[in-house]
């Protein structure tokens, strides 16, 4: 992206440019935003921001939602403009203000009416297991743009790795919150099923049957990744596994195991090891044994490990080994080279979790090429067990391409 001259006025063309769209969609991100792509909204964002474009001072700019204020900027399909509708499992926190125990008779969930938390000032709490990750601020500033547009507010709750004290923490909040987002898997299922008969809850990343859930669908991302590999000649890939009982592992691992055989690639799984840097280093030490040409990580942490353990060592990346993470997190760009990732939407996570808990219909940000894609897959089989629930909200990955990845190393002549 050229450098502009602090003086220089960047205009709405500017912005346009540098995003590779249309003016009209500059100007509906910034002006009607449930009529865009969440991603392309977002790309957009991130270039306006970049190139230091503001909008003119207007009415609109005086509610506190001008793109002036990042943390207020509104998201596609957030409250205003959203189609409101209902949910089959989760109350309003609303509804809760009317009812002590958040039950129907016979302990079945209350449906929601078409309400929100506006008329109460809610309070709604975010509750993961830590804050430093940089994972959980993304989806607090998606579900912090929704909230406020109800008139609500939400508060971070950091619970650590204890169940024990996860699951105090999460009684303590009853009857003294409107409603819950569960970003921690610390809590059992049936801790989990309890608590949202008494408070309005809404879990992130893993699918709770009966309870509302938000979890990312990794198949697109996936899709991109090995196509990517493709068009580079690889022909194997080697993934990494993370904790072997996470519902997020198993989910990014079946998918790539499948939709890679789809493919035509040879797919194997070393692992598990530690998420962490720490963790990287030594699944490089395995991968300098087996020498893989392409590998898929579980996290980008493990990736960071792996790219710096290997380039100590003298294996260079790309060009001997390409390396793709997931969540695109903020370790991803700042390695050298810098990493390609598998990239979660986790603003539209926690903008889709307020949704829920508000009693609405969580909008549609797929692409028409997206859509296309989804259907091949689930002709070819590689279907989404969730996705017929009723509880459970899909969110599509991407993938946002950087240095690691190339040319596949010993290529027949």
């Amino acid at each position: 992206m050229a450098q502009r001259k602090a003086t220089d006025r960047v205009r709405l063309s500017d912005v346009a440019d540098a995003a590779g769209v249309a003016i009209s969609t500059v100007s509906r991100v910034f002006s009607n935003p449930d009529r865009v792509n969440f991603q392309t909204a977002e790309h957009v964002r991130e270039v306006a921001e970049q190139l230091g474009y503001r909008r003119k001072p207007s009415h609109a700019a005086n509610t506190g939602f001008g793109f002036g204020a990042a943390d207020n900027t509104p998201l596609p399909g957030s409250a205003r403009g959203t189609t409101r509708g209902t949910t089959t499992a989760t109350p309003s926190a609303a509804q809760f203000a009317t009812s002590p125990s958040g039950a129907m008779p016979g302990g079945a969930m209350a449906n929601p009416t078409d309400s929100n938390l506006s008329s109460a000032g809610g309070i709604i709490a975010f509750v993961v297991k830590d804050t430093a990750d940089g994972i959980s601020s993304q989806i607090l500033k998606g579900a912090q743009v929704a909230a406020i547009e109800a008139g609500s507010v939400v508060s971070v709750i950091e619970t650590s790795q204890s169940q024990q004290r996860t699951q105090q923490l999460l009684n303590h909040l009853i009857g003294k919150v409107d409603g819950v987002i569960l970003a921690t898997d610390v809590p059992s299922i049936d801790f989990i099923r309890d608590f949202g008969r008494r408070v309005p809850l809404v879990v992130l990343n893993r699918p709770v049957e009966g309870v509302p859930s938000v979890i990312p669908d990794p198949r697109i991302g996936v899709v991109r990744a090995l196509s990517l590999l493709r068009r580079y000649h690889h022909t194997a890939v080697t993934y990494v596994s993370g904790p072997s009982a996470s519902w997020a592992n198993q989910s990014r691992w079946t998918y790539l195991h499948d939709i890679g055989q789809k493919m035509g690639f040879r797919v194997n799984q070393i692992g598990p090891v530690h998420t962490t840097v720490e963790g990287g280093y030594q699944a490089a030490l395995a991968l300098e044994g087996s020498s893989p040409t392409a590998v898929v990580t579980y996290n980008d942490l493990i990736a960071a490990g792996i790219v710096l353990r290997l380039t100590a060592d003298g294996i260079k990346v790309p060009d001997d080994i390409s390396v793709i993470g997931f969540d695109n997190t903020l370790i991803a760009p700042v390695v050298t080279p810098p990493i390609t990732s598998i990239r979660i939407p986790r603003a539209q996570l926690g903008q889709t979790a307020v949704h829920l808990l508000l009693g609405r219909k969580p909008g549609t940000f797929r692409s028409p090429a997206d859509a296309q894609l989804m259907e091949r897959l689930n002709e070819l089989g590689v279907r989404c067990e969730d996705e017929q629930s009723e509880t459970v909200t899909l969110v599509d990955t991407s993938i946002i391409v950087r240095r690691s990845v190339g040319e596949r190393r010993n290529m027949p002549a």
